[in-house]
């Protein structure tokens, strides 16, 4: 019996042997399954765009990564003057820029009309946490899942922004921003923040993003929006139609925080 039992072994026999490194590397990865919430929600869908242009602000001195000489933010857009040569993460230094301001419009673009949100009631921004939650993946081990009895802190999820865009004729939607783990997520909820309608992903954020609304920002189909913070500017167009709400990623810019001019 034990002589057949050491040549069953030594043939690769049996149930109890481990698989090599290799064969566990071969292994396929299961797919990431999408949370039943997301179900009808479109995912945002990468398309660059030039022209357009960030802005960043190091020690009270803004600087502008390619765009126009029109910048705008989360309040007004305003016409900016840039001088010097290129230095913080490639940008050239501005002067005339309102305070948040993110984007540069392409050249040649008519001033935009920046409008003001109102203010987002405290269980919407509840719930939009939640929204978020389902949109990011899930928590670590070393994640908090405690909720705290701030509306912004929920599940995990530090929320940046909630901010309100009407429409014609349709009621308005939630623009919803979060971070969990180094990881954001940016949403399009309806108006009573249970239902999301389209979302984006992005790694390697970790502080939470402001919201600069969706406006017409230059003369393409869909309205514009930004989410940004110190290190992370990113530009959206929102384009609605047959029922459906759609997200393209236009850019993507990054500038480290430890980034200043010299």
């Amino acid at each position: 019996m034990q002589i057949w039992l050491l040549m069953m072994l030594a043939c690769g026999g049996g149930d109890s042997t481990p698989d090599s490194p290799e064969r566990a590397l071969s292994k396929p990865i299961a797919p990431v399954q999408k949370a039943k919430a997301l179900k009808g929600a479109l995912e945002a869908v990468e398309a660059p765009e030039e022209g357009w242009g960030a802005i960043f602000w190091r020690q009270g001195q803004a600087w502008k990564i390619g765009g126009g000489d029109i910048v705008a933010s989360p309040t007004e857009a305003k016409k900016i003057t840039a001088s010097g040569e290129p230095n913080v993460c490639q940008g050239v230094a501005i002067k005339g820029a309102q305070k948040n301001a993110a984007v540069a419009i392409p050249q040649g673009t008519p001033m935009p009309k920046i409008i003001k949100t109102p203010a987002i009631r405290a269980h919407l921004v509840e719930r939009a946490a939640w929204r978020l939650d389902e949109v990011l993946p899930p928590r670590d081990k070393y994640s908090s899942g405690v909720s705290s009895n701030a509306p912004s802190q929920q599940r995990g999820v530090s929320v940046g922004s909630v901010a309100k865009t009407r429409r014609h004729g349709a009621p308005p939607l939630l623009l919803a921003t979060g971070v969990r783990d180094c990881t954001a997520a940016i949403a399009v909820l309806n108006s009573k923040s249970d239902l999301t309608l389209a979302y984006d992903r992005v790694s390697g954020i970790c502080e939470t993003l402001r919201v600069l609304p969706a406006t017409q920002l230059d003369t393409n189909e869909g309205r514009e929006f930004a989410a940004f913070n110190d290190t992370d500017v990113l530009l959206y167009r929102l384009v609605e139609g047959a029922g459906r709400v759609k997200l393209k990623r236009l850019k993507h810019w990054r500038c480290a925080a430890e980034t200043t001019g010299g």
